[in-house]
């Protein structure tokens, strides 16, 4: 249990502090108390600005990408929803799911795993649901593209926070 514990916690974060973590995590009696600590620790730890590879140009250059997919995403699910453009509307949120997941991708690889591979997850999901559309009552079932939109809009407010205090934290080692 221990060891699961530990691994909770991001990569770059087990190599600095994984052995002296191990040893109090060991020194310690596992109580309830405990875990729920270990895993604010984690939460706290994969938020740590200083693991980020992003600098104020590629946060911006996100939050911008993020806010033009969401008004593509939107205008294309309107489309299909009202049945007006034909196949536009199709195409469209296929491209905007496929720039979600490249989003996605860039995030990850800039040490934002969690955020990053949720993203991808999230623009599967849209290309999943915008695929079956020829199923029937889709339009009863509006949860895959709320969680799209919700998570896009999550993914904006994140690159923003990322431009105005993530990338500029003191506590974060200048290059």
């Amino acid at each position: 249990m221990r060891g699961l514990l530990l691994w909770l916690f991001p990569a770059w974060w087990r190599r600095r502090h994984g052995a002296a973590f191990r040893a109090l995590l060991d020194s310690i009696p596992l109580t309830a108390r405990t875990v729920a600590e270990v895993l604010g620790a984690a939460a706290r730890a994969w938020c740590d600005p200083r693991a980020s590879r992003l600098t104020v140009a590629s946060a911006a250059a996100l939050m911008v990408a993020s806010l033009v997919l969401l008004a593509g995403f939107l205008d294309g699910w309107g489309t299909i929803y009202r049945q007006t453009s034909g196949e536009f509307g199709l195409w469209l949120v296929r491209g905007v799911a496929l720039g979600y997941a490249g989003l996605g991708l860039f995030v990850s690889s800039r040490g934002h795993r969690v955020v990053g591979m949720l993203t991808v997850v999230v623009a599967l999901l849209g290309l999943v649901w915008q695929g079956s559309i020829g199923a029937p009552d889709w339009r009863s079932t509006q949860l895959p593209m709320q969680v799209c939109v919700l998570w896009s809009m999550a993914l904006s407010c994140w690159c923003a926070w990322w431009v105005a205090y993530g990338v500029h934290d003191p506590r974060r080692p200048s290059p």
